[in-house]
Parts: C-alpha cells; sequence; structure tokens
C-alpha cells in the first residue's frame, strides 16, 4: 500500500471540485478529519460528475487499504484475535491447562484435589 495514495486522490479530488463546481477543498484536513472526508466524498457522489464519483470510491478504498496496513503494522492483526495466553492453548470445555497444573501441583504435595475446590477458587486443597 503506497501511503501516499489517499494524498495523491485527495489532491486530484480538489483539482477536480475546482474544476467541476468552482470551489476546492482542504487537502490537509481531509486527510486528517474524517468527517470532513466523508462530507467531501458525499458532495462528490451528489456531483453526478463520473471523475468525482469515482475519486470518491477510490478514496474510501484507500482509507480502508491504510487503516489494514497501520493496524497490521502496530502488531494488531483485527481480522484474527490473539491466543498467547497459556490458558488458550490447550483449552476445553471446562478444563484448562491451568487446572491441569493445578491438579500435578496437588498431587505432587499429595494432597487431594476436587473439581469443586478448584471451581469454587478455594485455596483449600484436601
Amino acid at each position: 500500500m503506497n501511503p501516499n495514495n489517499r494524498l495523491r486522490i485527495a489532491t486530484r479530488i480538489h483539482y477536480g471540485l475546482l474544476r467541476h463546481m468552482g470551489s476546492g477543498i482542504d487537502v490537509g484536513y481531509m486527510l486528517k478529519r474524517e468527517d470532513y472526508a466523508r462530507e467531501v466524498l458525499y458532495v462528490c457522489e451528489g456531483s453526478g460528475d463520473a471523475e468525482l464519483m469515482s475519486l470518491a470510491r477510490q478514496f474510501e478504498r484507500a482509507t480502508i487499504e491504510q487503516e489494514i496496513s497501520d493496524t497490521r503494522a502496530a502488531g494488531l492483526d483485527s481480522m484474527h484475535a490473539p491466543l498467547d495466553s497459556m490458558w488458550s492453548r490447550s483449552t476445553s470445555f471446562g478444563t484448562t491447562r491451568a487446572g491441569e497444573l493445578e491438579i500435578g501441583a496437588a498431587k505432587r504435595a499429595g494432597k487431594r484435589w476436587s473439581i469443586a475446590t478448584w471451581w469454587s477458587g478455594s485455596d483449600s486443597v484436601h
């Protein structure tokens, strides 16, 4: 994804609106403010001009691509939840890896372990 893509499209929208309506836009403000960009895109869509309507769709796509790229660059891929927790590696209904570790510790200590004790969160192992 070219980071200057949105800038290029917004600049083309500016000049297209200058030609079509006699008034341009603040390109920098469009890139920074989502609400302003949305209004500019509404004007482009409502203009009836095929080039402006196409540029509006291109800007929307470029914005989505930029958001995805920024999210991935930050290591926060929104399409997949991270499974970094120990319990998430071996989880089944009602049993977790942490529970297995507690059972093993209780057996090594010579104590009796019960699911009721674990479920209630009680520290006392019989």
